[in-house]
């Protein structure tokens, strides 16, 4: 397949497929996949391993697939989320329009839920008059496709088996090995796909784990695609906040749970690979944040969750959390406070050295947290957690007044959960003026959880509704949240100065002080906000 750099030539007349193309929009599927990364030795010995081998259907088949990915230079084709390639297989060329995100974070966790489009067509560069069909124009920027041009590749071997862990339940496993590149630039593959193609999404967690078992791996949350265009534009994996939820009036309780937690889970995923690579430091903000979402929607639906595996699996993520939260205090501390400090008072040399010494336990924590995300406990808990969700194992243990709850709308339970977790807040902090620093950290935790339940349930409830209320809780809980970081800095500073030099320890001392004043004047507008979340009115009732 050629590999110039030249827009694919076409005229105004080629924008109007034939009439007998026109009225085809080629292949659609619908493609739900887990895809996970495995070592290349690792990857030779599953393809032999009983666990696929028992349940295979058919005999294993094997191919060399070449594709050539092409976008505009501007990418504009994947700013609207779409790829298009072309594939060949043999002495065949497919051109495929897919997808590039995974479906809405509610579809099914951690797994993949992707579109696309598959035509036959004569030549290795893509037919342009394709992408003017009905199904396919909505998706495709028209004004873009002039501008189409090869950007990079993707060689790899497949083998592809096809398993019948039960007679309802097909699954094909894909086995690839090999390279993406663009330009000068590559990146090895070395993956194994899980495409459902019959039975329930669960069996695809079921079969991962099985695997997890045998060799270690890590979950994918994204697709050769979007490596291939992070190798065009050079960028690091970016953080990435919560996606909206899909909830609505609706939704059952037992929807708003599977719903909420799937997005949980994708949020975490989403961030992995931007702290893996260390290219900013607020992907691991975000995955701190995407579990302590978790633990409060368990909080949260604690009436209806029966289970008794719920502990094993809060055990888990609370590990996680003590994994990376280390990482996430020493960014806090050298970003939102020593770097201004140093700015203001002059880098000396005790000062100087002060930084070197917080860097050098920033660099420790974050090590810390990237092992323990390689770690097989990190993807045996996102695997386990996606099954037991999927399966329905966590009403396993049910009784009748428990699932004629969760069969109830969301509505009709989230204005009462709402209302305890506002009451708690308000309780906590009537004596906002002569709390202590402890009861402000148990005050902050409140809020908190007060925040992520407006932001999980806001769907259920009129649009513009939400906001008013929500903006003084944000705003308490951001001052109550920069209090106990001050708090936790300083204690970082302490034990990290014990063995210091004199100089070092001055530096440090004033460090504390600075935190000190920073947080007195954090404390001195609490009783403002405090009134200002007073007024505001519950907007369930």
């Amino acid at each position: 397949m050629s590999q110039n750099t030249h827009p694919i030539k076409h005229d105004a007349s080629a924008l109007m497929p034939p009439p007998q193309v026109r009225a085809s929009a080629g292949t659609v599927g619908r493609e739900i996949e887990l895809k996970l990364h495995v070592a290349p030795s690792d990857l030779a010995r599953l393809a032999r391993h009983p666990a696929l081998v028992g349940l295979q259907q058919g005999t294993a088949a094997s191919t060399r697939l070449y594709t050539v990915y092409f976008d505009t230079p501007d990418l504009r084709l994947a700013s609207f989320g779409v790829a298009l390639r072309v594939r060949r297989q043999g002495a065949q060329y497919i051109q495929t329009v897919k997808t590039l995100g995974g479906g809405n974070s509610g579809d099914a966790a951690a797994v993949a839920v992707r579109r696309e489009w598959d035509w036959p067509i004569a030549g290795e560069d893509p037919d342009i008059s394709l992408l003017t069909l009905d199904g396919i124009r909505d998706l495709v920027p028209q004004d873009a496709l002039p501008e189409i041009r090869p950007l990079f590749t993707t060689d790899f071997q497949r083998t592809t088996l096809m398993l019948r862990p039960d007679p309802l339940t097909a699954i094909e496993v894909a086995l690839d090995t090999g390279e993406i590149r663009a330009g000068t630039t590559y990146r090895p593959i070395s993956e194994i796909e899980l495409e459902l193609k019959a039975g329930p999404v669960t069996a695809l967690f079921d079969l991962a784990r099985e695997l997890q078992r045998i060799v270690p791996m890590r979950i994918s949350a994204d697709n050769k695609a979007l490596a291939g265009f992070a190798l065009v534009t050079g960028r690091l994996p970016e953080p990435a906040k919560a996606s909206p939820l899909g909830l609505t009036p609706a939704a059952t309780v037992a929807d708003g749970f599977r719903h909420i937690v799937r997005n949980c889970m994708s949020h975490v995923l989403a961030n992995e690979a931007c702290v893996l690579a260390g290219g900013n430091d607020e992907g691991i903000h975000q995955m701190r944040v995407a579990l302590r979402r978790l633990r409060s929607a368990f909080g949260l639906f604690d009436d209806i969750i029966a289970s008794g595996d719920v502990k094993a699996l809060k055990d888990e993520v609370r590990w996680l959390m003590d994994r990376l939260g280390p990482a996430r205090d020493w960014d806090i501390l050298h970003h939102r406070f020593f770097q201004p400090y140093a700015e203001k008072h002059g880098h000396d040399d005790a000062i100087r050295r002060l930084g070197q010494a917080i860097s050098s336990s920033r660099r420790s924590a974050h090590a810390r947290a990237s092992e323990a995300l390689y770690s097989p406990r990190y993807t045996t808990l996102m695997l386990a957690l996606g099954s037991w969700l999927e399966s329905g194992r966590w009403q396993e243990d049910a009784d009748r007044d428990v699932l004629e709850t969760a069969a109830k709308p969301l509505q009709e339970m989230a204005g009462a959960w709402l209302g305890e977790r506002h009451r708690k807040s308000r309780k906590a902090g009537r004596q906002i003026r002569k709390i202590d620093g402890e009861q402000r950290h148990r005050l902050r935790i409140s809020f908190k959880k007060l925040r992520y339940g407006v932001e999980f349930f806001r769907g259920v409830y009129a649009a513009g509704s939400v906001r008013p209320y929500l903006e003084k809780v944000e705003a308490l809980q951001e001052s109550l949240g920069d209090l106990n970081d001050a708090d936790v800095s300083n204690q970082l500073l302490k034990a990290l100065v014990d063995d210091a030099s004199k100089d070092v320890r001055t530096a440090a001392k004033g460090l504390c002080q600075w935190l000190e004043r920073h947080a007195r004047r954090r404390v001195d507008g609490l009783p403002d906000q405090w009134a200002e979340f007073e007024k505001a009115k519950p907007f369930w009732e």
